[in-house]
């Protein structure tokens, strides 16, 4: 891991730099400066980004529906300059607890067919496959459905 890098909650103020993130990161699909905009203040979404140095270097955004106990990993980015030091991990594991936080038991997402290694990450941290979605992505590109069951936090003996 990159020394100095840290996960906080997104703000209105980092639009322009998780918009030009998804620009980089992102060929196609990429969320529309629109919908991140939405997602920034969503009570039913939960925006994390990555920061280093003063700049954003990866992001997630984690989307909850009400009377549901799965939460679904909306989206992952981390800048292609800044790849292979642990941030997808990380980014990952702050999803979860989000997901946790907000009482979700299982976390759900879907990869791009071709994405070798978002897909190693997910089997490395113990995603299940349990479908895929053909020509789901603009380009025809199918997605792989993955799922994890989320361990709850220990709770504290009075």
């Amino acid at each position: 891991m990159a020394e100095g890098a840290r996960i906080r909650d997104a703000v209105p103020d980092d639009l322009d730099a998780v918009e030009a993130l998804e620009d980089r990161v992102f060929t196609s699909d990429e969320l529309s400066r629109r919908s991140l905009r939405y997602y920034l203040g969503a009570r039913t979404a939960h925006f994390l980004v990555l920061e280093q140095e003063g700049a954003i270097i990866g992001d997630a955004i984690v989307a909850f529906r009400r009377g549901s106990r799965a939460a679904r990993l909306y989206s992952v980015a981390v800048h292609p300059d800044h790849a292979g030091h642990g941030h997808g991990r990380r980014l990952l594991a702050a999803s979860e607890a989000a997901a946790i936080a907000r009482g979700a038991t299982l976390l759900r997402l879907e990869v791009r067919a071709d994405n070798a290694p978002a897909i190693a990450l997910y089997r490395a941290d113990r995603y299940r496959e349990f479908g895929r979605y053909e020509d789901y992505y603009e380009d025809g590109t199918a997605a792989l459905r993955f799922e994890k069951a989320l361990a709850a936090a220990p709770q504290e003996s009075a």
